[in-house]
């Protein structure tokens, strides 16, 4: 059973730890015994070296009485000196007979009792001068053999443990090696454990490496899938929208306009689930980027009431309130939050009945900078939302009444949507509800006020009759590119009802063909079209044409994931319009690019000219 990382981290750190311990601990020791050894061999040969000298001194002084003795008088000093000297060095008998450490206290003593016995028999011999007896005593001389077994004794001592010594440091030589084998043991031990760890560890991090791979991999199929997904719903449904667009312009009898207006409907909502689904899976990739512009938040709001679901009933009241503190102009992505407001709006509408449904909007806070907390409260007397189910309102593919679906419809993607947006603008949502008398969504963004900016761009529910009269005003060569029929036919027939003739291609390389063969001033180009896209044949154009301005390009892509307008502008496209469109965006695009179309002819032509 293998221990836990942690513990195997301490399990190590412990072991390292011991060894460390061992070693200084033995360092100390052998620094210690090391110090009492010196102290004891210093101690030991200096008294050997005085019982030696007070050997040496006692020699001396029983000469000198033997001399005294044969009638040399001189030798009396002699022996005087010797008998003070000795009187002083025997000290260390009197040391070594004290020391209760010492092996040879009883030695010392008999020595010590010996030595003064005869320095005593010296000293009442020099008392009598002149009657020095003519015979020896056996008490001069009887300490000199005393004194040297002593001495013997001493010196053995010393030699003993001198050899102790040498067996202690020959025993830690010894046990030195052997901890040096055993920590070499136990490193090599824990290297191999550490070595099998780190191959476990870049097993796993190979592993993590591999489903990363693996889950990027799988993140860019489902992309690539979605936007085949997106690119073959929204072809058709561009036919479907924009077909049902031309056909209630045409004339028709109130039954026909509205069998057309309930299939327009019909797509319309159809595209807006498809929306959900792009723009959920757009959120949870991160390919989602806000695109703040100035714009006037009460002209927002006005435009987004105006394009709200209709009311389910004459009993329901729908209305907005903008505080005064609001400023007329703030820093916003204007698309996304008339997302949010229509996403809670079309929500109250849906739940709803009779009563009212509100739109509060208010300033919370200014900071120093400038930033604002705007805030806003969509309130409705609709049907309510249990309190244990609050929390799941805001979870994907999640449903807060099953049985409300059955009723109501919906995706369940609305909200997560609208959630995620808000945070994204750094706000936050609260949520109060009671089942049966109504809800109230309570949601704020943090943005700056601004000095002026642009009108917001309006939703066109029921579609607006064209502008006849515009081929008149600009008179454009026009060239569509698009392999699907259904397409190219629509956007043939806008073209002719805003008054344009235009020539047609069905994929990239007829349209390079074409712009060899002829001038053309405006082209809308379609993405993805077999033989050549669109990215290549508009590089192709550049190419031939060797400026940027001219002719202008416009993209047709049904690819609604985000990164399908930068591909655009990188081959060198000026404008996008995603599919399905309606045939008031062929007309805004017109607009917004032929006066600088005819700008940039006039300019040309008075080059050539020159």
């Amino acid at each position: 059973m293998s221990l836990p990382a942690s513990k195997k981290l301490f399990v190590n750190f412990m072991v390292k730890l011991l060894l460390i311990l061992v070693i200084i601990g033995g360092g100390i020791s052998l620094f210690s015994y090391n110090k009492e050894n010196t102290a004891y061999f210093k101690q030991k040969q200096h008294v050997v070296d005085q019982l030696v000298s007070l050997s040496g001194v006692l020699q001396s002084a029983n000469y000198a009485y033997v001399n005294l003795l044969n009638a040399d008088s001189a030798q009396a000093d002699s022996l005087s000196t010797h008998v003070t000297t000795l009187s002083k060095e025997k000290e260390v008998l009197e040391v070594l007979s004290q020391d209760a450490e010492s092996n040879n206290r009883a030695e010392a003593n008999a020595v010590l009792s010996s030595l003064e016995t005869e320095i005593r028999f010296y000293s009442s011999q020099l008392a009598q001068t002149g009657n020095v007896l003519g015979e020896t005593s056996e008490v001069a001389g009887a300490t000199n053999p005393l004194l040297n077994s002593l001495i013997k004794k001493e010196r053995d001592e010393l030699k003993t443990r001198i050899a102790q010594n040498d067996g202690f440091y020959a025993n830690l030589g010894f046990l030195v090696v052997s901890v040096g084998i055993l920590v070499m043991i136990m490193i090599i031990i824990l290297y191999f454990r550490s070595q099998k760890s780190l191959q476990k560890q870049m097993a796993h991090a190979k592993e993590i490496h591999n489903a990363k791979l693996a889950a990027q991999s799988a993140n860019n199929a489902k992309s690539e899938y979605l936007a085949m997904i997106s690119h073959e719903i929204r072809t058709p449904m561009n036919g479907v929208l924009g077909m049902s667009n031309l056909l209630m312009e045409g004339s028709l009898n109130e039954e026909q306009k509205e069998y057309a207006k309930t299939i327009h409907n019909s797509a319309e909502s159809l595209l807006r689930i498809v929306n959900d689904v792009l723009d959920f899976s757009r959120i949870e990739s991160g390919k989602v980027q806000l695109d703040k512009t100035t714009t006037d938040i009460r002209e927002l709001i006005a435009q987004t009431f105006a394009i709200l679901p209709k009311k389910t009933s004459e009993q329901l009241k729908i209305d907005y309130w903008i505080d005064e503190s609001v400023p007329q102009f703030v820093y916003i992505d204007q698309i996304r939050l008339k997302q949010v407001l229509l996403n809670f709006l079309g929500n109250a509408v849906k739940f709803t009945s009779q009563g009212n449904i509100t739109l509060e909007c208010k300033v919370i806070d200014k900071d120093e900078n400038g930033f604002i907390r705007l805030g806003f409260i969509v309130r409705d007397t609709g049907i309510g939302i249990a309190e244990d189910r609050i929390k799941f309102l805001f979870k994907p593919f999640v449903q807060v009444d099953h049985t409300t679906v059955r009723k109501y419809g919906g995706t369940g993607l609305g909200l997560n949507i609208a959630y995620n947006l808000i945070s994204m603008m750094e706000g936050k949502v609260k949520v109060d509800s009671i089942v049966g008398k109504g809800s109230i969504f309570t949601f704020f963004i943090v943005t700056k006020e601004m000095s002026g900016g642009q009108k917001p761009k309006s939703a066109v529910g029921v579609p607006s009759a064209l502008d006849v009269a515009l081929s008149t005003l600009y008179p454009l060569n026009i060239l569509v590119v698009d392999d699907n029929e259904i397409n190219l036919m629509l956007i043939t027939k806008t073209l002719s009802k805003l008054g344009y003739e235009c020539k047609k291609a069905s994929n990239g390389q007829l349209a390079v063909e074409l712009v060899k063969q002829n001038e053309f001033d405006l082209i809308f180009m379609d993405m993805q079209m077999p033989i050549m896209d669109g990215t290549v044949a508009t590089t192709e154009i550049r190419k031939y044409y060797r400026v940027y301005e001219y002719p202008v390009v416009i993209a047709l892509t049904a690819n609604a994931l985000g990164d399908g307008k930068d591909k655009c502008l990188e081959a060198g496209m000026q404008d996008f319009i995603a599919k399905p469109f309606k045939p008031a965006e062929i007309e805004e695009v017109i607009r917004k690019w032929a006066p600088k179309i005819v700008k940039y002819k006039d300019k040309t032509q008075s080059i050539f000219l020159s």
